[in-house]
């Protein structure tokens, strides 16, 4: 009996199934040019990068974990203190261990590693751009996406956002698999993939209602009892993914944390006087937190979950009590997160603050991401009226999921990652549209 086995094949109506010979070829040495150009940037210019804040919580909490010193807080690690510590979801920690097991602990080698799940992003927008639009949208938005300084700048800043931006891109990619052919275990991986990127990034939870739940709408081919329960299990999944981490949680504080303990001491540091009134509108300010810890008597006899209360109380208080004040500090916010608002401000901020630096590529990525938010909303048209197009929902939703964060604390060029990759599809979409608009012009005129 012939025993040879044979690779499946993927069904007629899969992208792969359609993939030009090209293809493949083309998508790998994007994704070597990305991780190229990503290791050239941490070399060129985070060779002597010194982390602080949360980048120091990144690196130094992964090198603790590998010590076997599970979720503690590295700030106080120096001063002999054992404090446990859950400021971060633990999936970027987690991940930057794994080079700290075989004693690559360095700066460097984290940066170095983030810099492979950054082009591994690439890879993935170029399966979602194929998804979306066939190949050569995929190959499109990879290349702009290896390009896009708002995608590889976050590789060189030791923060979560490169792996919360490779998780959203996975869920996005396994909801249209799920869209093309449904089934219940292709909904399951999708809700895998939103529980993993809520140990990301705690906000990513909202990918769950946003994109899941439409998913298991659309399924008009199945009856509202298998629709229901396709939609359970498929929660399911990603609250068993996260529910470790919470279990985890729930033995070591006084109070239920369910992801992050970051939430509220961030609500504290975004609504009060300087934020609201004065030059940091939009924006956050720390000594505000730390204000209502010396008000408070906040100690380190108190853990994260007890600090939380007191400053949930205090940044609710505040919120109350300036409700008329809200919806101008809203729209700021918004413009804030767009770069419409003190423009100066807001590129000074992102570098000095949260270290996206040297300054001109903070400017580079404004410039660029306007270019893109622009040319998306052309790809989101030419999407709505192609027939048979897939649906804008999942691409839009990271978009939803940002401007809802935003809205509830503050606007930080940080917190739009998500929405990037959507941003660089889309994009790839109209840019796509344009030559082939162009190419048969071209044609006719010849013609």
């Amino acid at each position: 009996m012939d025993a040879t086995l044979t690779a499946p094949t993927a069904p007629a109506d899969e992208p792969e199934a359609r993939d030009p010979s090209w293809f493949r070829v083309a998508l790998a040495l994007v994704v070597l040019g990305a991780l190229v150009l990503r290791v050239v940037y941490v070399f060129a210019y985070r060779r002597h990068f010194d982390p602080h804040g949360d980048a120091f919580f990144y690196h130094a909490g992964a090198n603790l974990l590998a010590e076997g010193k599970w979720f503690i807080s590295p700030f106080y690690v120096q001063q002999g203190l054992h404090r446990q510590a859950a400021e971060h979801p633990p999936l970027y920690i987690i991940y930057l261990a794994i080079p700290s097991l075989v004693g690559l602990k360095s700066v460097m080698a984290h940066l170095l590693w983030s810099c492979l799940l950054g082009a591994g992003t690439v890879w993935l927008i170029g399966l979602l751009g194929r998804a979306v639009g066939g190949a050569r949208v995929g190959i499109i938005a990879a290349a702009a996406a290896a390009l896009y300084p708002n995608l590889w700048a976050p590789d060189g800043q030791l923060q979560a956002e490169t792996i919360s931006m490779f998780a959203t891109v996975a869920a996005l990619v396994l909801a249209y698999r799920y869209w093309r052919r449904p089934s219940r275990r292709r909904l399951v991986e999708v809700g895998i993939a939103c529980g993993l990127g809520t140990l990301a990034r705690s906000e990513l939870i909202l990918l769950v209602p946003l994109v899941v739940v439409p998913l298991v709408w659309a399924t008009r081919d199945r009856t509202a009892k298998e629709r229901a329960q396709w939609l359970g299990v498929s929660v399911l999944a990603a609250v068993v993914v996260i529910a470790p981490w919470t279990i985890y949680n729930s033995t070591r504080f006084a109070h239920p944390i369910l992801l992050s303990a970051q939430i509220d001491p961030l609500l504290a540091s975004a609504n009060c006087d300087s934020v609201y009134y004065g030059n940091l509108q939009g924006y956050f300010d720390i000594q505000c937190a730390v204000a209502i810890a010396a008000k408070d008597g906040i100690t380190l006899k108190d853990d994260e979950s007890q600090e939380d209360a007191i400053y949930q109380r205090e940044a609710l208080k505040y919120i109350r009590g300036h409700l008329g004040r809200l919806p101008t500090v809203e729209g700021v916010r918004l413009l804030r997160i767009v770069g419409l608002y003190k423009t100066s401000l807001y590129v000074r901020a992102d570098a000095y603050i949260e270290g996206r630096n040297p300054v001109w590529i903070s400017w580079a990525a404004l410039y660029s991401f306007w270019l893109l938010a622009l040319l998306s909303i052309a790809g989101a048209v030419v999407l709505h009226r192609r027939a048979h197009a897939p649906p804008l929902y999942p691409l839009l939703a990271p978009i939803v999921v940002v401007v809802i964060t935003v809205l509830t604390t503050y606007a930080s060029t940080r917190f739009r990652t998500t929405a990037e990759p959507s941003f660089v599809v889309l994009a790839a979409v109209a840019i796509d549209a344009i030559v082939l608009r162009l190419r048969a012009r071209y044609t006719a005129d010849r013609n």
